[in-house]
């Protein structure tokens, strides 16, 4: 009885597909995904925004947007301006269509499928872009970056949010999967190779994880 309670349970097959999903959700076990990061990624998102200090008048684009919560968070804060985000599956970019669809409506909100690698936008169209736990998926990352400060104006400003890993995390627990220190680490290099400066790395606890955080100017 005993070693059958502590002896490690191993993943069923629809759980480890569903834990594969939060790279890029399709599907249905996709939409799943989606409404599991919409209930839990708030504070991360928010945190990102207030990273970015987003004003009334600013231009904010996310990129990795998932279902679309940073999004409307900065939205309520760029009252007179506007968003934009991207992500590279149709079910997260349907999910943050709905979850914003007034300020889409009303033109304050733009959402587009595209990779963090081809961002779809003008040279100098941002003043503030951020990004949440997608910097891993950006092959390769140093382009992803090229493409951020392609796309800001000068003196715009980055946050790059990212889940920190936990060695000690259970098998279903997200933090197993996030970000190493040493990947963090050599981030701020590639950041300024791309042209960004004043690169700063925070930490704080969103939601109960351990996020890092990249903040620099173009």
């Amino acid at each position: 009885m005993v070693e059958a309670q502590t002896r490690q349970r191993r993943p069923s097959g629809i759980e480890r597909r569903l834990l594969a999903q939060f790279g890029g959700p399709k599907g249905l076990l996709g939409k799943v995904a989606g409404w599991i990061m919409a209930g839990r990624n708030l504070p991360t998102n928010s945190w990102m925004v207030e990273l970015l200090e987003v004003e009334p008048d600013d231009a904010v684009l996310d990129v990795g947007c998932g279902p679309g919560r940073g999004v409307e968070v900065a939205a309520a804060r760029a009252e007179r301006g506007s968003v934009a985000g991207v992500d590279v599956s149709e079910v997260m970019v349907r999910q943050a269509a709905r979850r914003n669809r007034a300020a889409v409506a009303g033109g304050r909100v733009e959402l587009r499928l595209a990779d963090a690698v081809r961002l779809p936008f003008p040279d100098g169209r941002f003043t503030k872009a951020g990004s949440v736990n997608s910097v891993q998926f950006w092959v390769p990352a140093e382009r992803g970056f090229a493409e951020l400060h392609r796309v800001l104006a000068p003196g715009g400003r980055v946050a790059i949010v990212l889940r920190a890993h936990n060695a000690g995390a259970g098998r279903f627990d997200r933090t197993r999967f996030g970000a190493p220190v040493e990947r963090v680490s050599q981030l701020p290099a590639l950041m300024e190779a791309a042209g960004f400066r004043e690169v700063r790395r925070l930490q704080r606890d969103c939601g109960g994880e351990l996020h890092w955080a990249l903040v620099a100017r173009r």
